[in-house]
């Protein structure tokens, strides 16, 4: 392999695909040399691609030691890559920080690679040092090539997870959108004060955590950009979710005080509507925020608390273009989220909240900005043909580019994942086959091109098991669709749950799968933010819904209706195996909803969640893929305050848990 073959190949740019259907795709020319475009990459410059090879290919076995070093945290083994002619030769190895001095003979380590490049042979060699704390750590190697310094990376090896080998352990848990709350007082958007709520109620029963919508950073300018999968960035909080009424042991009692004295916070709240109007919410909020920072701002320089926020959120991301009142929201944001944190584990929550850290971010955001060089140039990150968008899907999120995604050690992908496990017990990573490939969109010669582009998954995979660890937070992974099988395998043997939608959950005759055959390491749900809630399912209602606003035409809601029909038979046909109860497509939806639960809280999987626009009832989607300014995604709220839907569930809730907690 050699010239542009080499390349696309070290590039991570994919050969070819099997689509859903089973047909084998291969790549043609123009669609890899556009990927190589937007990697900043002249295709035509044989120079440039002859130096490229070599920095990729042959510059790491002309050095020792990479600046990122990978070892088992279990044996401290890593390799060492050195001419042959050195196999006989001590090495010295300092770890400062493990407190590891000593010196190795190459003569008794394990040869476990090597390369030939201009009549010398370089031999990769297996050094262990005995077992080492998990972290990352400055290692120094000393021979008489001269001394390597790298970034050691002591890797365990699994993610961190109190279920491991605990087949008995199930837990139950409720996925919520926080904005859908409802309650008489936060201002028509549900806030940290709607969860720690939630909180109380759901560990009332028993309940073990609670799966959010992903929090982080939208648009203050832009509130109608709604979509917490379109961010601005993902390492801070949307401060809408604040609850301006909880505020007064984070900023203190004088500071409150004067912001009651100079406003009425009950003026101008949204309460009413279906839909969250997210420009009257925002407009009101900050509103308020103001006020509360001017009463704040003359004790800024003496707050401690604030003042290590703002150095340990700075020394993670860098200088970013936020003002201090702006960095005031993201402390008392994250001082509300880590309350109610603590919150869930003092009433007894075994994993308590789960965070969901989107795929991407937007080309406006701050994100995209702070970490621009890490991103390639005109790639979007999408999805290939599926039955649901034959021509595939366009996310419109900025793809990164997986040679410098590595650059400071892998900076970029650490402070996201260290930032979305901060203050919750799990996370949830959507579209987790990102670690390993992401499919590109561009554009080449006015057309539209698409194809799988492969990122440095054993390096991504090593940060999530370190930082799990570090903060003991478990991990679990959106692998809905398809999913390449190395990801499987190495998902499973790292210890992170998959999830499961009941909905996709067929056998090759389209029936739906039996309860027992459901994945014991998986998050199973029913429903998520991008199928119909069940009750809107059951009716058809979600049909009805896109018709309405012209999504589909007559003929095709009749199609959907007949298919519909269809899914509810096999529904039917599977609650008659595993239930004793007579039902029939007159049957009401929360009848089904319930029995549909109660033979899925004995399924295998050690994570089951119930959807709280489930409990409430809901007919209406919270989101319908492939649109956006048709329907009003994220917007649409709860039809009940949370004490009514506990006060009409707390019977069927306590069943589910009596339920799990047999198996």
């Amino acid at each position: 392999m050699e010239g542009l073959e080499q390349l696309y190949y070290l590039h991570g740019i994919g050969y070819d695909f099997t689509k859903y259907n089973g047909e084998y795709v291969v790549f043609d020319e123009a669609t890899r040399k556009g990927a190589l475009h937007c990697c900043g990459i002249d295709t035509s410059d044989q120079n440039l691609i002859t130096a490229k090879n070599f920095a990729l290919d042959v510059a790491p076995w002309m050095q020792m030691l990479a600046e990122v070093t990978l070892a088992s945290s279990e044996m401290g083994t890593f390799e060492l890559k050195v001419p042959s002619s050195y196999r006989g030769h001590l090495v010295d190895i300092k770890i400062f920080k493990c407190g590891v001095a000593l010196s190795v003979n190459l003569a008794d380590c394990r040869e476990v690679g090597n390369y030939q490049y201009n009549n010398e042979h370089y031999i990769a060699i297996e050094v262990s040092v005995g077992a080492l704390p998990v972290g990352y750590f400055d290692m120094e190697v000393t021979c008489n090539l001269g001394t390597f310094r790298t970034e050691l990376w002591s890797v365990p090896k699994t993610c961190y997870n109190p279920y491991l080998g605990k087949s008995e352990r199930k837990s139950l848990g409720l996925s919520i959108q926080l904005y859908t709350l409802k309650s008489n007082r936060n201002f028509g958007f549900g806030d940290f004060s709607d969860l720690k709520e939630l909180v109380c109620k759901s560990a009332n029963f028993g309940v073990d955590f609670i799966l959010l919508n992903p929090l982080h950073m939208l648009f203050a300018d832009q509130p109608e950009k709604a979509s917490p999968y379109s961010p601005s960035h993902r390492c801070l909080i949307n401060p809408l979710y604040i609850s301006l009424d909880d505020v007064e042991s984070i900023v203190g009692n004088a500071c409150w005080r004067r912001f009651l004295s100079s406003t009425n916070a009950n003026e101008n709240r949204a309460f009413d509507g279906q839909y969250v109007d997210y420009s009257v919410v925002s407009q009101t909020k900050y509103l308020l925020f103001e006020k509360l920072y001017d009463a704040w701002a003359p004790e800024s320089d003496a707050c401690a608390s604030f003042q290590l926020f703002l150095a340990e959120q700075k020394a993670e991301l860098g200088e970013l273009p936020l003002s201090q009142f702006e960095w005031f929201l993201q402390w008392v944001s994250s001082a509300q989220l880590e309350r109610c944190q603590e919150l869930a584990t003092e009433l007894g929550m075994s994993i308590g909240l789960v965070s969901d850290l989107a795929v991407g971010c937007t080309k406006e955001g701050m994100e995209f900005q702070a970490y621009r060089d890490c991103f390639t140039h005109g790639a979007n990150v999408g999805a290939p043909p599926d039955p649901w968008a034959e021509n595939g899907q366009n996310w419109g999120l900025p793809a990164p580019n997986p040679q410098k995604m590595k650059a400071h050690n892998f900076h970029y992908f650490k402070s996201l994942v260290r930032a979305n496990m901060r203050s919750v017990g799990a996370l949830r990573i959507d579209h987790v086959m990102a670690l390993r490939r992401l499919w590109w969109c561009f554009t080449q010669d006015e057309k539209e091109l698409g194809c799988y582009v492969y990122y440095p998954f054993e390096h991504l995979l090593a940060i999530l098991k370190i930082e799990s660890h570090l903060s003991s937070t478990i991990v679990i992974g959106e692998d809905l669709g398809v999913v390449p099988p190395e990801v499987t395998s190495s998902l499973e043997e790292s210890a992170i749950f998959g999830n499961t939608l009941f909905y996709f959950e067929k056998n090759e005759n389209g029936a739906f799968k039996s309860s027992e055959k459901l994945r014991s390491n998986a998050l199973t749900m029913v429903a998520n933010h991008d199928v119909p809630p069940f009750h809107g399912w059951w009716s058809g209602n979600d049909i009805n819904v896109k018709l309405a606003y012209e999504i589909i035409n007559q003929e095709q809601r009749q199609k959907q209706l007949r298919d519909r029909e269809v899914e509810k038979g096999r529904l039917l046909d599977w609650l008659h195996e595993f239930t004793d109860g007579c039902f029939d497509m007159d049957s009401s939806s929360e009848v089904i909803y319930q029995n549909v639960m109660k033979v899925l809280a004995a399924c295998p999987s050690q994570l089951l969640a119930i959807q709280l626009d489930d409990l409430d009832l809901q007919q209406v989607p919270v989101n319908i893929p492939g649109t956006d300014t048709e329907y009003p995604n994220w917007r649409r709220k709860l039809n009940h305050e949370l004490v009514d839907i506990f006060e009409m569930q707390q019977e069927f809730i306590k069943q589910l848990n009596e339920i799990r907690k047999k198996q």
